[in-house]
């Protein structure tokens, strides 16, 4: 049995001698690992059309397991992410917890536009050399994709008391409690993090718009250094 599915490569490992084991999202299937026979062989055409983060038509060969590889289409390439080392490496990192987070055979069309969509916008940002606003659209990116998994941070009230943030008052953010803490509340909390008001807004910005409009938001360069930590703190506490 042949099938087709629209699938973004997430990473690739080679096994055997001439073999690669690929991870794909795709659209109809989610998460799967399928194996290419071959690949890496010197006359292989088929290695040029699954780079990691290559958008693609893959048509899969289902036998006996999970089915093997036996062509591909390059559908887009996202040429202009890779010309900048240091969107290269933030876009590999945030792909990277996108698939340690995902789990296997999961269809989710939505996540699939997600990342999609990701991969686009930063792709274009980095064709426009706007370094600053790619590495913002990917916070962005991170903190809907632990909200579209059940993650949502709750960036409007004091998740201990309930009572809403106010204006002038230290706030902290606890992984563990899903949101942010009054000060008095951050002590009987594990992990609390120092936040600023400036950061929280960040954070409900990332939450509440598309992907698309976020590099219209100015923002400071220590924002962003704090929503980085957020998402890397949240993340450590989602996957341990």
């Amino acid at each position: 049995m042949e099938l087709r599915y629209n699938a973004i490569v997430l990473k690739k490992k080679e096994v055997g001698e001439t073999d690669r084991l690929y991870t794909l999202y795709t659209d109809t299937a989610g998460k799967l690992q399928l194996v290419a026979k071959g690949v890496r062989k010197s006359e292989a055409k088929l290695a040029g059309q699954l780079e990691t983060l290559m958008q693609a038509l893959v048509i899969v060969v289902k036998g006996r397991g999970a089915g093997k590889i036996a062509g591909a289409v390059a559908e887009k390439s996202f040429l202009y992410l890779r010309s900048d080392f240091d969107i290269l490496k933030r876009v590999m990192e945030a792909t990277s917890i996108f698939e340690r987070l995902v789990g296997w055979e999961e269809q989710d069309k939505e996540l699939f536009d997600l990342l999609g969509k990701y991969l686009e916008i930063v792709n274009d940002l980095a064709k426009e050399e706007k370094k600053d606003k790619a590495l913002l659209v990917t916070e962005g990116f991170l903190f809907q994709l632990f909200a579209h998994l059940g993650y949502e941070i709750e960036t409007g009230v004091c998740t201990v008391s309930g009572e809403k943030l106010a204006r002038g008052e230290r706030h902290f953010f606890s992984p563990s409690a899903g949101g942010m803490l009054r000060s008095e509340h951050a002590h009987a909390t594990s992990g609390a993090l120092p936040i600023s008001e400036s950061t929280i807004k960040l954070i409900r910005l990332f939450l509440h718009n598309k992907l698309e409009t976020l590099p219209k938001i100015a923002v400071e360069p220590g924002q962003l250094r704090e929503a980085r930590q957020v998402a890397a703190r949240f993340f450590q506490w989602i996957e341990g």
